[in-house]
């Protein structure tokens, strides 16, 4: 990200695809989202990056998320979109 330059953002050592945390956890991705709304108000170096004190509960693994990924699918009753790059 840093070579990126965003003009303000937040980093979380999440597993890709858990930016906010696990699901259904509404009150930790609320504090989350909070957090990172107060790096527009107080922000004051171009460039800066906030570590968020958040550390993950415990292993990933990619079958779970895949799990979740399909329960949330089945949930909304849709289907996975598939991605193609353009040719």
């Amino acid at each position: 990200m840093v070579r990126l330059k965003p003009p303000r953002s937040v980093f979380l050592d999440f597993p890709l695809g858990r930016q906010c945390g696990t699901p259904g956890d509404a009150e930790f991705q609320k504090q989350i989202l909070r957090d990172t709304l107060r790096v527009l108000e107080t922000a004051t170096t171009p460039g800066e990056i906030l570590d968020l004190p958040y550390q993950w509960k415990g292993p990933f693994d990619f079958a779970s998320y895949m799990k979740d990924l399909q329960d949330m699918l089945e949930e909304e009753g849709t289907e996975p979109q598939e991605w193609k790059p353009k040719t």
